[in-house]
């Protein structure tokens, strides 16, 4: 996939304003050896690109007289109300040259635990490997799980191309006992008795 960018040559707050108006996302291209290189995307190249390939998109660039550069999404700023992409940190692939990335980890079959709360407690797993080798996530199968049961990262199951930067023993699912309503005492559960009925028993 490959996307044009525009050089930029205003930089500042109200320039990236006025460019946000114009449905553009300002960007710095960089990388090892490579001057950081400000410039523009096009807000539905960008879109489309994270729809196609997800946040770890690797695709082209295209930024002046040709010059063509494979990149992979480093950094993405996002506003905080509007669901709208601000910034973005393009960063250069060299040759040969292994990516730390983090990826979706998405946890299957939780429905079929019929006891107890599956709760995930890590939604990303840090990895580092070569572009090519990026998957688009990873899943855990929390079927067969039951209270008290929980799921780590050294039971994802990984190609042996990428090692795995998380903490093998961080817990990523596990299933937790339900909230159980404290039973009610036997003092509780005794009707109050009126004082008036007390008083009319007692003259009969």
């Amino acid at each position: 996939m490959k996307v044009n960018a525009i050089l930029r040559t205003e930089v500042g707050s109200s320039a990236a304003n006025r460019d946000r108006r114009e449905k553009k996302v300002t960007a710095v291209v960089n990388g090892k050896g490579i001057t950081s290189t400000p410039v523009l995307l096009d807000s539905k190249d960008l879109d489309n690109v994270l729809k196609t390939l997800g946040k770890n998109a690797i695709f082209d660039v295209v930024v002046k007289d040709g010059e063509t550069h494979q990149v992979i999404i480093k950094e993405i700023q996002s506003a905080t109300l509007v669901n709208q992409i601000l910034d973005v940190e393009l960063q250069v692939i060299q040759k040969g040259e292994k990516l730390t990335v983090t990826v979706q980890i998405n946890v299957e079959n939780a429905e079929n635990v019929k006891r107890g709360i599956v709760s995930q407690t890590l939604n990303e797993l840090e990895i580092e490997t070569l572009p090519a080798n990026i998957p688009t996530e990873f899943t855990l199968d929390a079927g067969a799980l039951e209270i008290g049961d929980a799921l780590t990262v050294s039971d994802i199951k990984v190609d042996k191309s990428i090692t795995v930067l998380s903490d093998p023993e961080q817990t990523v699912v596990s299933v937790l006992p339900p909230s159980a309503e404290e039973p009610e005492t036997a003092a509780e559960a005794v009707e109050p008795e009126l004082i008036g009925e007390k008083e009319e028993e007692e003259a009969k």
